[in-house]
C-alpha cells in the first residue's frame, strides 16, 4: 500500500530531509549528449524513401524523355498532392481530436493532487519541481492498477500517476518518478538538432530514448537516493514484489553485464524506451558523475 503521510519518511525537500534544492539551482542543463544523433538516424528511413523516389523520377525522365515525364507530372501532381493534403489534414484532426479526448478525459474522471487532496503526494510533487528548477504542473491520480505514470499536454502540462505506482512506491520512489515526468515537462516536446552549426530545437516527433535517460537523470536529482532511484525502476519492470526481492546494490552494476543481456539490438533500437538494465546502468554513471555532485552540492 502507499505510505501515509504520517509514516515516518522525510518527504524529498522538507526540513530534516535530505538535501534541499533551491530555484535556480538546476538551470544547468543536464540532458544526454546525443538526442539529436539519435532523432537524425531515425529520419533515416524517410529520406531513404525520398531518394528512391528521386531515383524513380530520374529513371522515368531518362527513359521517356523531358516531355512525356513533364506532361505526366503536371498530370498526376494535382491527384498525388490532393491526396496526400487531405491525408496530412486528417491525420493532424484526428490526432488533435483525439489528443484533445485524452486529455480531457484524463482530467474529468481523476482526481487532482493539492494542499488538500492527497497533500503528502503535492509536497513530493512541490519538492522535486524546485529541484528541478521547474514550475510544477497539475498532478492528477487515475485508479489504474499498471504501474506507470505519464506527462501529457502541450500548452497546459500535466502529469498523470496511476495507484498501481503510488501503491508500489515509497515515497523516495514515487520522487523518483514524479522527477522523471517533469523533466518531461522541464525540456517539452522537443530535440536539439545542429544545422548548419546552429541548435535548433525540432518537434519531437518520435520517441527519444536517450530522452528517457535524461528524464531519468531528473529522477534521480529529485529523490537524491540512488538505491531508491534503482528501485523504482525495477517495480516498472518486475512490479513491486518480486522487485523487492532483488539485491539493489548489485542490479546491473557491470557494463560488461549488461552488454552480455542484450537479446536483439534491432528491437532495442526500435523501442519507444530503453531496456531497464541500461537505464540502471546510465543512473549508476550518473550518480557518480562530476555533473550530478555539482548539481546536488
Amino acid at each position: 500500500m502507499a505510505r501515509s503521510p504520517d509514516s515516518g519518511r522525510a518527504v524529498p525537500g522538507e526540513s530534516g530531509g535530505r538535501q534541499k534544492g533551491g530555484p535556480g539551482e538546476h538551470r544547468i542543463d543536464f540532458r544526454v549528449e546525443g538526442e539529436g544523433r539519435e532523432y537524425m538516424k531515425k529520419l533515416i528511413i524517410p529520406v531513404i524513401i525520398v531518394l528512391l523516389l528521386a531515383i524513380i523520377a530520374a529513371y522515368a525522365l531518362a527513359t521517356y524523355g523531358v516531355g512525356f515525364f513533364v506532361s505526366w507530372l503536371f498530370t498526376s501532381a494535382y491527384f498525388i498532392l490532393g491526396m496526400i493534403a487531405g491525408a496530412v489534414i486528417l491525420f493532424i484532426l484526428l490526432r488533435a481530436y483525439f489528443g484533445w479526448r485524452f486529455y480531457y478525459h484524463v482530467i474529468a474522471r481523476n482526481v487532482k493532487v493539492s494542499e488538500r487532496n492527497l497533500p503528502w503526494i503535492f509536497e513530493i510533487a512541490k519538492a522535486a519541481a524546485q529541484r528541478l528548477d521547474v514550475r510544477p504542473p497539475g498532478v492528477f491520480i487515475v485508479q489504474d492498477p499498471e504501474i506507470n505514470a505519464y506527462a501529457l499536454g502541450l500548452r497546459r502540462k500535466i502529469i498523470v500517476i496511476n495507484t498501481g505506482l503510488i501503491d508500489a512506491t515509497d515515497r523516495d520512489e514515487l520522487a523518483f518518478i514524479v522527477g522523471h515526468e517533469l523533466t518531461h515537462v522541464k525540456y517539452g516536446w522537443t530535440v536539439p538538432v545542429r544545422i548548419l552549426g546552429i541548435t535548433v530545437p525540432v518537434p519531437l516527433l518520435f520517441s527519444s530514448q536517450q530522452r528517457e535517460y535524461t528524464c531519468d537523470r531528473g529522477g534521480l536529482i529529485a529523490c537524491r537516493d540512488l538505491d531508491r532511484s534503482v528501485l523504482a525502476l525495477a517495480k516498472l519492470a518486475l512490479g513491486r514484489r518480486l522487485a523487492d526481492e532483488i539485491d539493489v546494490a548489485r542490479f546491473y552494476t557491470d557494463k560488461k553485464e549488461v552488454e552480455e543481456d542484450r537479446i536483439s539490438r534491432l528491437s532495442e533500437a526500435l523501442a519507444s524506451h530503453p531496456p531497464i538494465r541500461d537505464r540502471v546502468l546510465h543512473l549508476r554513471e550518473f550518480y557518480h558523475s562530476e555533473l550530478y555532485k555539482k548539481l546536488t552540492s
